[in-house]
């Protein structure tokens, strides 16, 4: 029932922005809803810039609030931009009726999809002529084209104006008066009402609302600077002035306006006749195309149902066992009385477009994994029977919902898919939903710090203060940081800074594509749902969203897009209310990586591999879990993961599944006593170091598999079925009121519950038990569904990398070209493997990483595409190299003439060169950089000619070392140091090529370390020191703004995060560089499977190796008449190296039947011991005779 406009005073806001304007208003609609409320205002009209964005959520929010809302937009005018601003002059229009939310739908949705310029949608006049119907319109004011008319002194183009859009809208049409105490008002209303008088069109009085309270001004003009990128005291700020666009009152209203022309009146009357409401719509699917000799979606699914049942579950006479039948009987009986066989018809059509087109699909994603009929139509691929998956978790038969089924495609196969769904369904009836994006807090922070020109260093202070943490609020800052609240109490300039920051936090900020979702629909999208447009995808990684664990750590990966693409104006929530189908495409790289593995085994070994078809108890392939080989492995790489794994030592795929529902934030954080959580508890039961509890018999079955403890929604739903009678459809109305936690819902469940289990005699104490266990849950439990589709998906991954191991490692790398950091944790993953990995090879490399036989053992060749610079330099190597046939370049002249110079330019040929690409050519790389200039101009030449057709090297004929072939000699210049080499290398791939930069400390290393990074038995406390260098530094103010620094150290055994506190770095600052070798004094611990450092102390290794070398150590064979022989040497080393550093002899040497080693010391021959006096002796006696010692 709508309420009753006349029981609160004469007026209505018919002109109101909220934050949805983007930037222009501060205003979120509950709060405006509130305001309507708190001042006995029983209607409003919203009307954000040129959208109706989330239209269905402010429904709800303003029924709930019992006020009525009247939706509307003010619309930007095509061809009306003004000289002055630029700006083109706007139009309000309300929807009346159900026809004019059409209406409407259309004309903001081809403002945005045809008039598109200068970051605003712009309506057509013919598009307002076709849609004129159910609309209330409103002049705008100043800002219409009636208004600029008055304001320019043309009154007869102002009357021109106005009875066209009296022609337009008849009875419906206003003319709109505002009293903002701007001086143009003072020309502007005496016009209007003249204007009025003149051709008999009603007034209307608005304010044009964009805050709520007049103390909110300087927060609105903060927003509007922060759109457009200036400050606060700019004098060019383009705002509304003063401080009167508030929400007022009905009796400040009725101060500004006398309604002697009615003005006031014809607000209520406006209102009245807006009738239009949103409710929410029942599900509409479009209409699926049905292959011949097929009347209904109904039959056809049941058609391909049956037949996947006779190929998945049918025994060789055809028949199909009875638990199979039931199971699809019931299923479809639900599935058909909801109206949904167009619905898995659709989405198994899709996912098999993806197959056929030759990119997988995943195994499944979400609650859709525990449907047979899924399972049997090719929507997923793991048994719900096998793994025990309930179907009412998906799809509820005592509650009417959409189902959700979100597809895992590769990023390649994702676009493919959707210019299917485009061509099948149509261009109009194919759209992506919008993600506005939003001000989180740091943020805002950052934006008010900017507008009020506050220093960047103050404003950088306060913003790191504020915890990281994903949905982290401002207010949440403040009760948990007594530091930032301690600044912001004692400092004005913070305080106005946060005010202006609490304005924007939240509020929308831009127009995205939700990553994923997309709307399919029967007939025009635009007649349904008001459409936008977008080329920017939301920037978060998209979560998989559950009830009782919003703090999920699935997701996809972010991706970019240069071209504009149509979005409707509803999220993912908002057109699930207005009951349109929406299906998520999602981007999952490891699916790409699968196929790419497949690929290259296909290549190398000839064989197909039919995942489906591995056997799941493969005891090589658990052995990648259980010793924390996890790079690569879906969802599994993390150091936590990876820790957890090596303790849990799973045994089955069941305990693969349960880690993946168990390691999320809520599980992690479940308190079990005062030193495990809910993992922990877990792993315990696994090992017999707890003894299991299934607290009732009955449970048993339900809990076996979880050692007793429970972890997934289903076993609380199959707990409430078994021992408290409840249907599985109200089992999972129960799993819902958990994740709500609604008192009243779950004492009403807990009654239910305990009666029920008293009718087949368990007592009531252990059935208050056991519900309080199970709403205890609640707060970390999860889809298991979800986990063993993703939990299969993380097996197949470990079967591959266990069984395939060059090629998965060789796919994973050419996923991550570009990610430096990531390609170098993947080649060191590789050489634990014993993979060896060549460098790149201009004759030899492909542009990606690739699998080559070199010396007898198959090993990884570096891509040209993964030196960073490039780019499509890599493909024009390539493509020359098929040109030639294969036949390699034999130098730099000869490459510059064969390659497309347009796709390999200098820079390009530079890092090829710098990388050691071309080192088989020649490997003095200082001389082919000092020749890269004259290479290019050979190459230019050659290029010419082809292009002008007279020959050259890009001829069919040509074959290297011909006779006639001429190639200028390069000139000298000289070699480019060792270490200027492995920067480059490091640089440019991410990795070392040629060698590592500890390979000249080694014998350093060796002496004086006394912690290698592999080692993982440490004791607290302890000094330790570790040789190693520093691959990377990053920076950091801790909470008092002091500098502190984290690290990443390296050694030839592997790697270990570090952390300097600032006193430690305020000494050591200086030395603590990328590159540089260091000795670092540290205290060391395993945490999360890894090694991490706290610095005490640091020292170049080169600056402090001569004080820490107390004696060289030579190791002579007396046995050996070759090495006696070469004493001599040794002494004239001695001799011309006098130094003072003492030598000892291990003297080897057989004494009747033993061996013995004598120690002597050679008096008086002390030595320089520094490198190039070792290598001396070392090349003498062998790298194994010769020691250093501290």
């Amino acid at each position: 029932m709508q309420p009753d406009l006349r029981s609160a005073l004469e007026f209505v806001h018919l002109h109101t922005h909220t934050h949805y304007s983007m930037q222009s208003s501060p205003i979120f609609p509950g709060d405006l809803f509130a305001a309507c409320k708190k001042q006995g205002m029983t209607a409003v009209a919203v009307t954000d810039y040129g959208a109706m964005f989330n239209m269905p959520e402010l429904f709800g929010q303003a029924k709930k609030a019992e006020v009525k809302l009247i939706m509307g937009a003010e619309i930007y005018l095509a061809g009306t931009g003004s000289r002055d601003s630029g700006k083109p002059a706007t139009l309000i229009l309300l929807i009346r009726d159900d026809i004019g939310y059409r209406n409407m739908c259309v004309i903001l949705s081809r403002a945005a999809r045809d008039g598109f310029s200068n970051g605003l949608p712009h309506v057509d006049r013919s598009v307002l002529e076709e849609c004129r119907d159910g609309l209330v319109c409103l002049s705008a004011a100043h800002s219409g084209l009636i208004g600029r008319a008055l304001l320019s002194g043309n009154e007869t183009e102002a009357a021109n104006f106005a009875n066209y859009y009296r022609d337009l809208y008849g009875e419906h049409f206003y003319l709109e008066l505002q009293k903002h105490g701007a001086p143009y008002e003072e020309q502007l209303v005496p016009g209007t009402i003249r204007l009025s008088e003149q051709l008999g069109i009603p007034l209307v009085a608005t304010n044009n609302v964009h805050y709520l309270d007049r103390r909110d001004s300087g927060c609105y003009r903060a927003m509007i600077a922060n759109r457009t990128k200036q400050r606060l005291n700019s004098q060019n700020l383009q705002c509304l002035p003063g401080h009167e666009n508030y929400f007022k009152s009905a009796a400040e209203m009725s101060l500004l306006f006398d309604n002697a022309h009615g003005e006031l009146d014809n607000t209520v009357k406006i209102a009245e006749a807006c009738s239009y409401t949103f409710i929410n719509k029942d599900p509409h699917l479009p209409k699926f195309p049905l292959p011949e000799g097929f009347d209904s979606e109904k039959e056809y699914l049941r058609h391909l149902t049956w037949e996947g049942a006779k190929e998945k579950y049918g025994a060789a006479d055809g028949t199909i066992p009875e638990e199979v039948k039931a199971r699809i009987e019931l299923e479809l009986g639900v599935i058909e009385k909801m109206g949904y066989s167009a619905y898995f018809l659709i989405v198994s059509d899709l996912i098999a477009a993806s197959r056929k087109m030759g990119y997988s699909v995943g195994p499944g994603r979400g609650s859709a994994a525990g449907s047979i009929i899924a399972y049997l139509t090719g929507i997923t691929r793991i048994d719900p029977l096998k793994y025990k998956l309930l179907f009412e978790r998906f799809l509820n038969p005592e509650r009417i919902s959409m189902p959700d089924i979100d597809i895992d495609f590769t990023p390649v196969g994702k676009q493919k898919v959707l210019d299917y769904t485009v061509q099948k369904y149509g261009a109009e009836s194919v759209a992506k939903v919008v993600a506005i994006g939003t001000l989180g807090a740091k943020a805002a922070i950052r934006d008010a710090g900017r507008v009020l020109d506050v220093p960047l260093k103050a404003v950088d202070q306060l913003a790191k203060l504020v915890p990281s943490r994903p949905g982290t609020s401002l207010e949440d800052a403040f009760r948990e940081v007594k530091e930032l609240k301690r600044l912001v109490d004692t400092d004005p300039q913070y305080q106005q800074l946060v005010q202006y920051a609490r304005a924007m936090e939240g509020r929308a900020r831009n127009v995205s594509m939700h990553a994923g979702a997309v709307v399919i629909t029967d007939g025009a999208l635009e007649e349904q749902v008001p459409l936008y447009v977008s080329n920017k995808i939301e920037t978060e990684e998209r979560k998989y969203a559950d009830e009782f664990d919003q703090n999920d750590i699935d997701g996809t990966k972010a991706e970019s897009s240069d071209e504009k693409q149509v979005v409707t104006q509803f999220d993912k929530n908002c057109i699930e209310q207005a009951g349109l189908l929406k299906i998520d495409y999602l981007g999952l790289e490891t699916l790409a990586v699968i196929d790419e593995t497949l690929r290259l085994i296909k290549k190398r070994h000839g064989i197909d591999i039919d995942l489906e078809k591995v056997p799941m108890d493969d005891r090589k392939t658990f052995r990648i879990f259980q010793e924390g080989k996890m790079a690569g492995i879906f969802q599994f790489e993390s150091s936590g993961m990876q820790s957890y794994m090596m303790r849990l030592q799973p045994t089955t795929i069941g305990d693969i599944i349960a880690m993946s529902a168990l390691y999320r934030p809520g599980a992690l954080n479940a308190v079990i006593d005062e030193h495990r959580n809910a993992v922990d508890l877990f792993i315990d039961r696994k090992h017999g170091r707890e003894e299991i509890d299934y607290m009732h018999p009955m449970l048993e079955e339900i809990l076996k598999e979880t050692y007793g403890v429970i972890v997934y929604q289903e076993q609380v739903m199959q707990i409430s079925q078994v021992m408290g009678r409840f249907s599985l459809g109200k089992a999972d109305n129960l799993r819902k009121a958990m994740g709500k936690k609604d008192p009243k819902l779950m004492q009403k469940f807990k009654e239910e519950f305990v009666e029920g289990a008293a009718s087949i005699d368990v007592n009531k104490a252990l059935a208050t038990r056991i519900f309080d266990l199970m709403a205890e849950f609640a707060g970390y439990g999860f889809n298991k569904s979800h986990s063993a589709a993703y939990g299969v998906l993380a097996y197949w991954t470990a079967y591959l990398k266990a069984h395939y191991t060059i090629e998965f490692i060789t796919a994973i790398l050419n996923s991550e070209i570009g990610d430096t950091e990531r390609m170098k944790h993947l080649t060191d993953e590789a050489k634990g493997f014993g993979i060896f990995m060549l460098p790149p090879s201009i004759n030899k490399s492909d542009a990606l990483f690739s699998v080559e036989e070199h010396k007898g053992r198959p090993c990884i060749r570096v891509g040209l595409s993964a030196i960073k610079q490039v780019g499509g330099g890599a493909r024009a190597v390539v493509a020359a190299r098929l040109r030639r046939d294969g036949k390699p370049f034999l130098n730099l002249f000869d490459l510059t003439a064969s390659v497309d110079l347009r796709a390999m330019n200098r820079k390009a040929l530079e890092c090829l060169i710098q990388a050691g690409a071309l080192d088989e050519i020649d490997p003095n790389r200082g001389k082919l950089l000092a020749n890269v200039d004259k290479a290019i101009k050979f190459g230019q030449i050659q290029n010419k000619a082809v292009t002008l057709g007279q020959g050259g090297f890009f001829n069919d004929d040509f074959s290297d070392g011909q006779a006639g072939v001429h190639y200028p000699d390069l000139d000298n210049a000289e070699p480019m140091p060792e270490s200027e080499k492995l920067q480059y290398e490091k640089r440019l791939v991410g990795f070392y090529l040629s060698h590592h930069p500890l390979d000249r400390f080694r014998r350093d290393w060796e002496a004086f370390a006394s912690l290698t990074l592999d080692k993982r038995d440490v004791t607290p406390s302890k000094l330790y020191k570790a040789i190693g260098v520093i691959v990377s530094v990053k920076p950091y103010q801790d909470r008092k703004g002091k500098q502190m620094l984290f690290g990443v150290l390296e050694d030839f055994t592997g790697k270990a995060d570090f952390t300097v506190f600032a006193s430690v770095y305020e000494q050591y600052h200086h030395m603590l560089k990328t590159d540089e070798v260091v000795m670092l004094s540290v205290e060391a611990e395993v945490k999360d499977g890894g090694l991490k450092l706290l610095v005490r102390e640091v020292a170049p290794l080169k600056k402090v190796r001569s004080a820490l070398v107390k004696k060289v150590v030579l190791r002579i064979d007396a046995d050996d008449a070759s090495q006696l022989g070469k004493l001599q040497q040794v002494r004239e080393i001695f001799e011309k190296h006098k130094g003072g550093t003492p030598v000892d002899f291990e003297v080897r040497a057989t004494i009747g039947s033993c061996n013995e080693t004598l120690k002597l010391f050679a008096r008086n021959t002390p030595i320089e011991a520094d490198d190039e006096v070792l290598d001396q002796l070392e090349e003498i006696l062998g790298p194994d005779n010769v020691r250093i010692t501290g």
